[in-house]
């Protein structure tokens, strides 16, 4: 007898500890969805923010300037569904404000946000400009410095193949896919640091990027 009645107060002890724990849940899934609106809020008055900081900004004039911007790109990893969000949701010229603030990405951050572009794009809700911007502008170099990364060439192959991808933009495509963009890059390092003697770290140095430069144009040519 006595045990089973420590079954019965083992069994209902149980079933209350799931009940509190399933009420727990749902009110901790209901508490998250103001949340995420107060943070998307705040994240708008930002974008706000950092066009009254640079009143005179405007696509391509450099990055904006002020704290509020700097702070947008600090946290681009974090922000990226709230960009998206923003741009399906405001037309003004804020918007490039929103995409340039994801200049540091890392590369599965960069992946995961320029699908996310795409998918706009094709839903109407973002201009082939935009899209352009996304994939990589003079401040956003994380394609170009690792075009050869599996999942950089994945999504560019991937979008290659869509029909309604503009020609301009499966051009950018193919200019990084290729390498042509890193080795433009890897020119411009060797013109300013080693094209006089006063610049010029070590001969070494300058000789293995004059290599890597040839070795990626190379390729290219085989390849492209």
């Amino acid at each position: 007898m006595r045990r089973f009645i420590l079954y019965c107060v083992l069994s209902l002890g149980c079933a209350f500890a799931s009940c509190l724990n399933a009420s727990a849940a749902s009110n901790g899934s209901e508490a998250s969805a103001p949340l995420d609106e107060d943070n998307y809020r705040a994240y708008v008055e930002k974008i706000a923010k950092a066009a009254r900081d640079d009143a005179g900004w405007h696509p391509p004039k450099g990055l904006p300037r002020g704290e509020s911007f700097k702070e947008l790109a600090a946290a681009g990893a974090e922000n990226i569904d709230f960009c998206i969000r923003y741009l399906a949701e405001h037309k003004e010229r804020q918007r490039a404000i929103a995409i340039y603030s994801m200049y540091k990405l890392d590369v599965d951050d960069y992946v995961a946000f320029v699908r996310k572009l795409a998918k706009l794009y094709h839903t109407g809700l973002l201009n082939q400009f935009e899209l352009s911007d996304g994939i990589h502008y003079r401040y956003s170099d994380v394609a170009i410095e690792q075009y050869n990364n599996q999942k950089i060439q994945a999504l560019f192959k991937e979008m290659a193949a869509q029909e309604d991808i503009p020609p301009d933009i499966k051009e950018k495509i193919r200019y990084i896919r290729s390498g042509e963009g890193f080795a433009r890059m890897r020119i411009r390092d060797f013109d300013r640091e080693c094209t006089s003697w006063s610049k010029m770290r070590s001969i070494s140095a300058c000789v293995s990027l004059a290599t890597q430069i040839l070795w990626v144009y190379a390729v290219s040519w085989v390849t492209w």
